[in-house]
């Protein structure tokens, strides 16, 4: 059949709008939903992505990460925000390399049922570079095992990485090498935090700060700013009496 020129301009343009659409369609269904950050004593609830239950319609391939619903704070007893950060789930099993990060968030962590195969106890450590102290608290947690020590009796450490030697936002090569052979060999989830998400639980010249999170519910326990090199085992004996609670 022969089509005229208007024709074929016509069939063209729909074919494109119809190649658009689909575009739209899978790249909207590539990544997770999951509750948004939120900011201090957010209000509203974080929606559908909140309770796992997808929205109206068929979408199998969507996936939906469970998370307490807001209002989300910043002190002692206030649910955190869904925060997420790029880095490594795994950094052994990446090999600290800087192409193989995941985007790791506070959803993989949470544990309503307190199950046995996920951590009771969430311990997220921020740190800089340039901090002394902070060097001192990771050889000690390489040196003692303390980690490894703990994993199985349900804590998980996050260790976030903020600034470099220069008080620069942190760079991949900074976590490169923080966290590999070079560095402290750390085996926990270890992220990058360039935007320095992690200031509003606390201030840079407090470094480190170890903020401890009840997984069953998300709500902070603790939020201890320093660390006091002499007397490494006073915190840890502090989670200790949590884990027995």
């Amino acid at each position: 059949m022969a089509y005229s020129g208007l024709q074929a301009a016509l069939m063209i343009a729909r074919t494109r709008k119809l190649l658009s659409l689909l575009v739209m369609i899978n790249a909207c269904s590539s990544e997770p939903l999951q509750s948004g950050e939120g900011g201090a004593g957010a209000s509203g609830s974080a929606g559908a992505g909140s309770t796992g239950a997808p929205p109206p319609g068929n979408f199998p391939e969507l996936s939906y990460a469970a998370y307490p619903d807001g209002p989300y704070g910043y002190g002692v007893g206030a649910t955190i925000a869904n925060l997420s950060f790029m880095g490594w789930r795994d950094p052994v099993k990446s090999n600290y390399d800087v192409n193989q990060f995941d985007n790791v968030s506070l959803a993989e962590f949470y544990n309503p049922s307190g199950a046995q195969d996920k951590p009771r106890l969430l311990l997220i450590n921020a740190s800089a570079v340039w901090c002394v102290v902070c060097r001192a608290e990771y050889s000690q947690l390489r040196r003692d095992k303390t980690y490894d020590t703990f994993k199985p009796k349900g804590v998980e450490v996050l260790g976030v990485l903020f600034e470099d030697n220069d008080h620069n936002p942190a760079r991949p090569s900074d976590l490169q090498q923080w966290g590999g052979d070079k560095g402290f060999n750390v085996k926990f989830p270890l992220v990058l935090d360039p935007g320095f998400k992690i200031s509003k639980y606390f201030t840079s010249d407090a470094t480190p700060m170890n903020l401890l999170i009840d997984t069953t519910s998300m709500r902070i326990i603790n939020i201890t700013m320093g660390y006091d090199p002499t007397n490494p085992d006073d915190y840890w004996d502090k989670i200790a009496i949590e884990l027995a609670k």
